[in-house]
């Protein structure tokens, strides 16, 4: 199946989870982690989904599926073990015009949910479009190991110096170079190790007399709390 790879953009959107079980679970905790606002349909759910409905973070319609449901909707996942409630869905959907994603059925889809790797702002995803979940997982897997949780506040102090640098300097033809020279430099593996010395050594050399050692110290501080 040819896809066309997108992020979307969801935060503070209306996504709709039919289903409560483990997979149901997995899918209100992605959608979630993107800033959406989550209601689940299912007649029963996990101790976890059961415990975020408590604390008011998502919405639990105890029951089954009604196309009702879709109203207001931005997207859609079915994640049930009933194949005619999958059907059911993925039509009520498209004839609403909801991007629709049913659990093990490509060909009930609107969109495809990839394997995902999350460090921060860093998302990398993999999708085989439906050919192989299972290797799609394994690549996950592979990926993992290779952007590390240092990423995290590795990205997060690429944002504040682009950020901070822009103010000064927004269009400056020398930028792109800076920006290239950071992404060249040791910076993340300093960071790995925690070495606030060496971090602010490195931006200092890149970002001087842009900015000021004031400022990279505390830019350097911000990422690594």
């Amino acid at each position: 199946m040819k896809t066309y790879p997108i992020f979307a953009i969801i935060a503070d959107r209306p996504c709709l989870v039919v289903g409560g079980g483990a997979v149901g679970e997995r899918k209100v905790r992605d959608l979630r982690e993107a800033g959406a606002r989550v209601t689940v349909v299912s007649r029963e759910v996990t101790p976890g989904l059961a415990e975020l409905a408590a604390a008011g973070e998502i919405r639990y319609l105890p029951g089954d599926f009604a196309p009702e449901h879709l109203e207001g909707m931005a997207l859609v996942i079915g994640a049930t073990d009933d194949p005619a409630v999958h059907r059911q869905i993925s039509a009520a959907a498209q004839e609403r015009g909801i991007w629709v994603n049913i659990a093990d059925a490509p060909a009930l889809c609107t969109f495809i949910v990839p394997a995902q790797v999350r460090r921060g702002e860093l998302t990398v995803a993999v999708s085989t479009g439906g050919a192989s979940p299972a290797l799609a997982r394994r690549v996950r897997r592979e990926l993992e190991e290779h952007f590390g949780p240092e990423y995290e506040p590795y990205l997060k102090l690429l944002q504040a110096v682009r950020e901070r640098l822009l103010a000064v300097q927004r269009g400056h033809p020398d930028n792109p170079a800076i920006f290239g020279r950071l992404v060249d430099s040791p910076l993340k593996e300093a960071l790995a190790r925690g070495d606030r010395e060496a971090v602010t050594g490195i931006l200092a050399g890149i970002l001087t007399p842009a900015l000021d050692p004031e400022t990279l110290t505390a830019l350097v501080e911000q990422a690594l709390k």
